[in-house]
């Protein structure tokens, strides 16, 4: 699995060539982005926060969706019906992402190539076949992009 960025706002999610999902940001350096599942409505994600330090992803203004990130870095991901992940930053410079459920088990690792030529990333996605949750992996990609965004500088 892996996402591709079309443009530098769009993260394509594919499979086998086949498109699962989209992660289209408003502006090329906003937080502000929409998730559009296969068949499915635009999921809004906007930050909210003294510090945009949080993040609620809502669909047709119900909130599906919160993330927050602590000081060490990780970001909690909560559904509304108390499902709880939190992306960690791996690697020797944090170089990776991976998600985790409330028991620790890795789910999702999520490995950001950068293209000096594009200046985007694409990302290759390592999944195991019980966490098939499109919504789930496009937020990571959404969160890895807010901790490279917040670390270097730029949020």
């Amino acid at each position: 699995m892996e996402t591709k960025s079309t443009n530098r706002k769009t993260f394509q999610l594919t499979e086998n060539s086949q498109q699962l999902g989209e992660l289209i940001y408003e502006h090329l350096f906003s937080f502000k982005a929409k998730i559009k599942l296969q068949d499915s409505e635009f999921i809004s994600i906007q930050p909210v926060g003294f510090f945009k330090t949080g993040v609620s992803v809502t669909k047709n203004g119900a909130e599906l969706v919160n993330l927050t990130m602590n000081w060490r870095g990780h970001i909690s991901i909560s559904f509304r019906d108390g499902q709880e992940y939190m992306l960690k930053p791996t690697g020797m410079f944090y170089n990776k992402f991976v998600i985790e459920n409330k028991a620790g088990e890795r789910l999702i690792q999520l490995d950001p190539k950068f293209s000096w030529s594009k200046f985007d990333y694409n990302y290759d996605i390592q999944s195991d076949k019980k966490s098939q949750d499109i919504l789930l992996i496009l937020l990571g990609v959404y969160a890895s992009n807010y901790f490279i965004s917040f670390m270097s500088g730029m949020a």
